[in-house]
């Protein structure tokens, strides 16, 4: 007996319906395993095997702003090879990571906060404005923040010299000195203090 025609009906709707369950299911499931799949791949990063550790740090930098804080949260964790890589990344990564990273200056985790700053400093002029932000409303561990700025050195200049324009005094008198510890650590670098160093004395930027 040949099927009725509201059977026919019926079914391709119930085949409809359970298509419509399976991919919402499949997208719920895929979501909810997008950390595991990143969790995997940043222990893949300590892999003995440089192509699975290749892969890795490819597949973690193409995910791109959802890798970040489990990287970062890896630092703390992982092992020196984990922690490297993880650096890398997160400099490939750049603009995303900015935030996470100047909130972990603020981290209890001694290797979190260094590592932090280190990969600030790779990603450079960038990072100054994030950086300021912090600096101005003293909130978090400042002179970390100042660390980093003095260490990204010259191209942080432009955005320093706008916010020595400041309204509030007191944050401008400390973007002006980290302005002058920056110019300091260049003519250090080049030795044009060399001789001035010897016959004066320097205090430390506060």
């Amino acid at each position: 007996m040949q099927p009725s025609s509201a059977l026919k009906t019926g079914a391709l709707i119930l085949l409809f319906l359970t298509a419509c369950i399976c991919g919402c299911t499949e997208g719920t499931a895929g979501g909810a395993g997008t950390d595991g799949m990143i969790d995997q791949q940043i222990q893949a990063l300590s892999s003995d095997d440089s192509d699975v550790e290749l892969a890795a740090i490819t597949a973690l930098t193409q995910t791109g702003e959802p890798a970040v804080q489990p990287i970062i949260d890896s630092f703390a964790a992982g092992d020196n090879k984990t922690r490297i890589y993880g650096a890398f990344i997160l400099r490939e990564i750049g603009d995303p990571a900015i935030q996470p990273l100047v909130t972990a200056l603020d981290s209890e985790d001694p290797d979190t906060k260094m590592i932090s700053a280190t990969t600030l400093v790779g990603i450079g002029a960038s990072a100054v404005p994030c950086l300021l932000d912090v600096l101005e409303r003293g909130d978090s561990d400042t002179q970390k923040v100042k660390e980093v700025i003095i260490r990204i050195g010259e191209p942080a200049l432009p955005a320093l010299q706008a916010a020595a324009l400041s309204p509030n005094p007191e944050y401008a008198r400390e973007v002006d000195t980290l302005i002058k510890s920056i110019y300091f650590s260049a003519r250090l670098k080049d030795g044009s203090l060399t001789g001035a160093a010897n016959s004066t004395t320097i205090e430390p930027v506060a």
